[in-house]
């Protein structure tokens, strides 16, 4: 059987929002909220790669399941494959969800799930509308694409193109096969990925195409203490 696992990186150390994985919405931690939207969708298991106690505590309180990973790691995927390695003798499929989009839509999740084992695609992703604001905010990550390529990523501000732009959702679903290929011993970074911080990039980089499918909802990541503040009144 091909079965999906869905692993959610979380970091303490977040320079623009420290402890974030832990911040309260409304009576919940932030982890707490996208655990419970992903366990909503057709994984057949969630677990949270975290690096500190903390995240894993808060995870146990909700009944939730995690794992603690090494605090060196430099990209979220580098922590999921981590994580991975413990499971990747019953999951053929493994999903990347990042663990700041608290409202991630698990219809959206099943869609990339069905991109995913698609005999043909490489690396699955989700694309998203953009806002006004969102066009030209930094924080933003905007991915370029025509003729059903992504043809790159970028935080760079943005205006009107003859390509289409959309925001691009932190998630990306690989298999087992892909994974050892992404693997940073087998996979060094590249000049691209420095430039934007952007650990995707490097897969570009190395001739790896993305497979992507049109998320339904308005995604918002969580990245500032500014943003934070939004989400709570927003679910007020």
């Amino acid at each position: 059987m091909e079965k999906v696992i869905a692993i959610i990186p979380a970091r303490w150390g977040s320079t623009r929002l420290p402890g974030k994985p832990i911040a309260d919405i409304n009576g919940k931690s932030m982890i707490q909220w996208v655990y419970e939207a992903v366990e909503k969708s057709n994984v057949d298991k969630v677990v949270v790669a975290a690096d500190n106690d903390l995240i894993i505590e808060t995870v146990k309180r909700f009944g939730g399941e995690a794992i603690l990973t090494d605090i060196k790691h430099q990209t979220g995927t580098e922590r999921v494959l981590e994580a991975y390695q413990h499971y990747n003798d019953k999951y053929k499929y493994v999903i990347n969800v990042q663990g700041d989009e608290p409202f991630i839509n698990k219809d959206d999740i099943d869609t990339l799930i069905q991109v995913l084992k698609n005999d043909s695609t490489k690396i699955a992703t989700l694309l998203g509308r953009l806002t006004p604001e969102q066009f030209k905010d930094r924080n933003t990550v905007k991915a370029l694409f025509e003729n059903e390529r992504i043809l790159m990523f970028t935080r760079s501000p943005l205006f009107h193109s003859s390509l289409f732009v959309r925001r691009h959702i932190g998630i990306y679903g690989f298999s087992k096969a892909m994974t050892k290929r992404i693997d940073k011993n087998v996979m060094i970074e590249t000049s691209n990925e420095i430039v934007e911080s952007l650990e995707q990039i490097r897969w570009g980089d190395n001739g790896i195409e993305f497979s992507y499918a049109f998320a339904s909802g308005l995604y918002k990541g969580i990245d500032t203490p500014e943003d934070l503040d939004h989400v709570r009144t927003y679910l007020n």
